[in-house]
């Protein structure tokens, strides 16, 4: 096993990179980082640090591509740590908190258990994507993966051909373009919600006192409106745009 640490003086921003190999992201000690490799050419990685930037890649061939490699890689990183993951057909896993992230995997799953306090941007073809409470941002794009993620403290974006989202609650506005995967979010708190759905079905929750303009289009679906009607009307109570639209898929709006 190859191992290196390297003293880091600021927030550390990672860009690590593998082929067929997992990357685990581990809490470490303050004011370091450190790296761990093994299998594959571990000893041809590239492992550097700029400041407060780490990058760990596969080595460079002669005609500038990188070369495949199933090496595996653990990462020890101190609080407020932040970057990019990206393997093909390996695992990532994540268990301390961090700060921002960007995730890239095949058929390989990524799993966040611990929080990100700023955005999130998630891209796979068949792996599923797990994570906690999001602060700022999601945007989640799969071919045929699932993904699942607690409260997300700003946008919601989703693209899918047959994988599934579920999340617990968005505070900005949701947007989803589908085929034949499923949406729920568990509470939609913010000013519009816009689905394009072929055959995925679309559950949504809508939090007390707010007012809907709705847009509910399906052809062969159904269409189920359980917000009950409040007795009152105050100027004070937030809008919420909504349209969903969807050919054979189900649409299905109730109070939460």
């Amino acid at each position: 096993m190859r191992r290196e640490s390297f003293t880091v003086t600021g927030p550390l921003v990672f860009d690590v990179a593998t082929s067929s190999g997992d990357i685990e992201i581990v809490a470490g000690e303050s004011g370091e980082v450190v790296v761990e490799l093994w299998g594959g050419p571990a000893d041809s990685y590239v492992v550097e640090l700029h400041g407060s930037d780490l990058k760990v890649l596969p080595a460079t061939r002669s005609s500038g591509k990188r070369r495949h490699a199933s090496t595996h890689i653990r990462l020890f990183v101190p609080d407020g740590a932040g970057g990019r993951l990206r393997t093909s057909s390996g695992d990532i896993q994540v268990a301390p908190s961090l700060n921002a992230l960007t995730l890239a995997t095949a058929s390989g799953d990524c799993r966040v258990q611990g929080s990100v306090a700023a955005d999130v941007a998630a891209k796979t073809a068949s792996g599923d994507v797990r994570l906690g409470d999001v602060g700022g941002s999601l945007v989640a794009t799969t071919a045929s993966g699932d993904v699942v993620a607690g409260e997300v403290g700003a946008d919601f974006r989703f693209d899918s051909a047959g994988g599934d989202a579920r999340v617990s609650a968005v505070a900005g506005s949701v947007e989803a373009k589908m085929v034949s995967g499923d949406l729920t979010v568990g509470s939609a708190r913010g000013a519009s919600v816009r689905v394009q759905s072929l055959s995925g079905d679309v559950r949504l929750g809508i939090p007390p006192g707010r007012t809907v303009d709705l847009d509910m289009q399906t052809v062969s679906g159904s269409l189920i409106n359980r917000i009950e009607k409040s007795g009152e009307i105050s100027a004070s109570r937030r809008s919420l745009a909504i349209s969903m639209k969807s050919v054979s898929g189900s649409l299905r709006l109730e109070n939460v």
